[in-house]
């Protein structure tokens, strides 16, 4: 019984802090390639980052990514580093979808 008491408050900690994301905002954001695929006023686009370590990751950038106004559809995946967003060019660009990236904790590392 009192390993029990010991082992729930060491297994919450380890779920909450393991995701490894910073709370800090990475302003270093260098670009390799810029390249944008559109299609009318819909663009899609790809993002190389570093930082996503699990599923919660994904998820922080997701929500983060889906308030920036225009962004239609966005799907993150922490084991290539990727965030795939179609967003509207009317109204949103590359620039705000990775200042959200940013400011969730995880560093831009290149555009596709």
């Amino acid at each position: 019984m009192k390993y029990k008491i010991f082992l729930i408050p060491v297994l919450l900690m380890i779920v909450l802090f393991a995701c490894g994301k910073s709370d800090k905002p990475v302003t270093d954001n260098k670009l390799d390639n810029q390249t944008v695929q559109t299609t009318g006023k819909e663009v899609s686009v790809e993002i190389h980052t570093s930082g996503m370590t699990c599923t919660g990751c994904e998820a922080t950038i997701k929500s983060k990514v889906k308030k920036v106004n225009g962004v239609k559809d966005v799907t993150a995946d922490f084991q290539t580093n990727t965030v795939k967003a179609t967003f509207d060019d009317g109204k949103t660009n590359v620039e705000a979808i990775k200042d959200a990236i940013s400011s969730a904790g995880y560093k831009v590392e290149s555009v596709q």
